[in-house]
Parts: structure tokens; sequence; C-alpha cells
């Protein structure tokens, strides 16, 4: 479990980094969400995570990114509940990931 805890708060710093970061509208937001994007996709390291779920960690943190940018601009309940969605997937997806599935030790064959 601490894995899962420090996965998700690395994750959460790097996004409202990156939301306020992007609520300037000078900022150039390109580089700032591949930077959450890549940061995203790294956080599953030391876990059995394949491509789908790293991109699905990543994507998400994207979105929490852009999205907690609009809210922090007050924009609305439309885009706070689009960003407790998005959060509680990401979550999932983390917790999902941290846990796993428990591997077996292999089994000997009896000769």
């Amino acid at each position: 479990m601490p894995g899962f805890l420090l996965r998700t708060c690395l994750l959460l710093a790097v996004e409202s980094g990156a939301a306020a970061l992007l609520r300037d509208p000078g900022t150039p937001w390109i580089p700032v969400l591949l930077a959450v994007f890549v940061a995203g996709s790294a956080v599953p390291h030391g876990t059995d995570a394949e491509f789908a779920a790293r991109f699905l960690v990543a994507t998400t943190a994207v979105g929490v990114a852009r999205v907690g940018a609009t809210v922090w601009e007050g924009h609305g309940a439309v885009a706070s509940a689009g960003l407790a969605v998005l959060l509680v997937l990401q979550t999932g997806a983390l917790l999902r990931l941290s846990v796993g599935r428990r591997r077996r030790p292999a089994r000997r064959r009896r000769r």
C-alpha cells in the first residue's frame, strides 16, 4: 500500500503543478501536457503494468491537469464533476496496478 500512496501523491503533485502553469494564457501548453503524460506513464514503474495500463494512467493525468486548470479558473460544477470522475478513474487504475495480482510460486513437478 505505501507504493500506491507514493504513486498517487507524486502524480497529484505533477498534475497540480501543471494545472497551475496552465492557468496562465501565455503558457505553452504542449510541453506542459507532454511532461504530465511522461510522468503519468512513468508512475506505474515497478508494477507489472503493460502499455494499455500505462497509457490509461498517463491520459487521465493529462485530463486531470487540463480540467484542473479549467476548474481552478472557476468554470462551474460540470468541470468539477469531470475532474472528480477523472481522479476516481486514475486512483482506481493506480490502486489496481499497485496492488496487482499476486503471483503464486511455481509448483515443482514430481518425478
